[in-house]
């Protein structure tokens, strides 16, 4: 049987997932794969508060991300 905060966050759960997918695939172009990248479900579940996990990585991982962002940004 589904909990209340499983009833009331259906449609938030589908965006977080879809948002995940689209930005695994925008790092993915970007040959950037953070290894622990995924939604907290566990949080999710307990807060109806749904969050992506954007995890640990290594820093020079972390420093092609860099790069990628400040090349997509704006002034």
């Amino acid at each position: 049987m589904n909990s209340m905060i499983d009833k009331t966050t259906t449609e938030d759960r589908r965006a977080a997932a879809d948002i995940l997918d689209d930005l695994q695939a925008v790092l993915s172009a970007a040959n950037i794969k953070l290894p622990s990248l995924g939604i907290d479900w566990r949080s999710a579940k307990a807060t109806g508060v749904i969050l992506i996990d954007l995890g640990a990585a290594r820093p020079d991982v972390i420093e092609r991300l860099v790069v990628v962002l400040r090349r997509g940004m704006r002034p």
